[in-house]
């Protein structure tokens, strides 16, 4: 091989590790460390507002939907943040058609939710607005033991597919 052979090849891989960095940097996807970044949203202190918070998952799951979701069950790591899911919820199944994913949440969800139309909204677009951030997923459908419901606590229609709502976040 020659040496301008050998510069060629050089430069293409520092131009490729370079795009493939700043595309990591601007959150477009697996991270070198073999971790996604992905952004969880909760509730404000004073439950006015939706904050992200980011968190790392493992790229190499075969779900990175449950996962996600998974990690927002668990609550925020942040003092300055409430949790938005009841205890005792788990997510059943997540199943992607088209550009909607539908949730199937266990029964907790429903059963252990403390009510309120601030608490309900604040759930409801905590789970859509954090699935939705992925760019195959427009709207989500919320399901409760693999059912459509009305709503969670009275005060909002889940009985459709709903987009994230983007007037609900903190800026």
């Amino acid at each position: 091989m020659n040496r301008k052979s050998l510069f060629l090849i050089l430069l293409i891989l520092v131009i490729a590790f370079a795009a493939f960095y700043i595309w990591n940097r601007e959150g477009g996807g697996i991270l070198i460390d073999g971790k996604e970044e992905v952004k969880l949203y909760f509730s404000t202190r004073d439950a006015m507002y939706l904050e992200a918070e980011l968190r790392k998952i493992d790229a190499g799951k075969s779900n990175k939907y449950i996962e996600t979701i998974t990690e927002l069950i668990k609550g925020p790591e942040s003092k300055e943040l409430n949790a938005t899911i009841p205890a005792g919820v788990r997510i059943r199944n997540i199943r992607i058609e088209g550009k909607t994913a539908y949730l199937d949440f266990n029964q907790a969800l429903v059963d252990n939710h403390w009510g309120g139309s601030t608490g309900e909204i604040m759930t409801i677009y905590s789970i859509v607005n954090t699935i939705t951030q992925f760019p195959e997923i427009d709207y989500a459908k919320i399901l409760v033991e693999g059912q459509e419901i009305e709503t969670l606590a009275g005060h909002l229609d889940i009985s459709v597919a709903l987009e994230a709502d983007q007037n609900l976040i903190k800026d």
